[in-house]
C-alpha cells in the first residue's frame, strides 16, 4: 500500500488540475480501505460473472439482470427467472426456479429426487422409511437406543428389538447368562449374597477361580494383592468382577 502514497506524494509536485488531484486522492484512500480486505482489485483480471450471465437484448432488461445478480453477491447459481424478471433466490435456483432444497425434486441439492430411489425426502436428505432406524416409518422418528444385550432394526417401518448374538431372552429382557447375577447360567437363577458374582455361568465369591491371588482387597480370597486381572474391576472394595 506504501506505493500508493508514494505515487500520490510525487503527484503533489506536479501541476495538476484540481479534478485530477482529487481523483488520485480518492484512489489512495480506496486502496487504503480495500487492501486489508483483499479487495483492491475486485474482479480485476477476471470476467464479472454477472456480465457473463446477463445477456439480455435491451438495456433495461440487462440492467435489471445485473442488479439481481449483484444482490446475489455475484452468485449466478442463485438467479432465477429470465431477462426482465430475474430474482435472487434466498437459497438456490434449480433449473431457473427458486428452491429451498428441502423437498423433491431438489432434496438437499438440485436434481436430487428421492423418489428415484424409492425413498422419502426428510428435510435435506433421502431416507428409506422402511429400514432407517433414524427415520423409521416417518421422517424424524428414530428407534430408541437398544438396552444392553439388545440390537435394534427398522423393519417395514417398525422398530424391532431382538437379543444380541450370545444373549438370551429371559422374560422379555435380553441378558448374557455367563455374567448376569440375576440370571446366572439359566434364566431366573439369582446368585446369593455369599456368592454374588456370576462368572462363566456360575455364582462365585468374586475371586478369579484360576488366579485367586489377583483380587482387589479384603479377607475372602487369601490375601489382598490390590489388583484385578484384565477385563475385571473392583466391586464394593472386595470383589473382582467382570466389566
Amino acid at each position: 500500500m506504501d506505493h500508493l502514497f508514494d505515487e500520490f506524494s510525487k503527484s503533489l509536485s506536479e501541476s495538476l488540475p484540481r479534478r485530477e488531484s482529487l481523483r488520485r486522492l480518492g484512489a489512495v484512500f480506496a486502496g487504503a480501505v480495500l487492501s486489508p480486505l483483499g479487495l483492491p482489485t475486485a474482479w480485476a483480471g477476471r470476467a464479472d460473472p454477472c456480465k457473463a450471465f446477463c445477456q439480455c437484448r435491451n438495456n433495461s432488461q440487462q440492467n435489471q439482470c445485473l442488479a439481481a445478480c449483484q444482490k446475489c453477491n455475484h452468485d449466478t447459481s442463485r438467479l432465477a427467472g429470465s431477462c426482465g424478471s430475474y430474482t435472487c433466490c434466498s437459497i438456490a435456483s434449480c433449473k431457473g426456479v427458486c428452491s429451498n432444497l428441502m423437498s423433491n425434486p431438489n432434496c438437499g441439492a438440485c436434481g436430487n429426487d428421492c423418489r428415484t430411489y424409492g425413498e422419502t425426502c426428510c428435510g435435506s436428505y433421502c431416507a428409506d422409511l422402511a429400514n432407517d432406524v433414524f427415520n423409521c416409518g416417518a421422517c424424524g422418528t428414530a428407534c430408541d437406543p437398544p438396552l444392553p444385550g439388545e440390537v435394534v432394526a427398522c423393519i417395514s417401518g417398525t422398530c424391532i428389538y431382538d437379543c444380541a448374538p450370545g444373549a438370551v431372552d429371559c422374560s422379555g429382557t435380553c441378558t448374557f447368562l455367563d455374567s448376569d447375577p440375576e440370571n446366572c447360567g439359566a434364566c431366573g437363577n439369582v446368585c446369593p449374597h455369599s456368592a454374588p458374582v456370576c462368572f462363566a455361568g456360575g455364582c462365585t465369591t468374586g475371586c478369579v477361580p484360576y488366579c485367586p491371588e489377583l483380587w482387589c482387597g479384603g479377607d475372602g480370597c487369601g490375601g489382598a494383592c490390590g489388583f484385578c486381572p484384565d477385563g475385571w474391576g473392583c466391586y464394593d472394595g472386595n470383589w473382582c468382577v467382570p466389566i
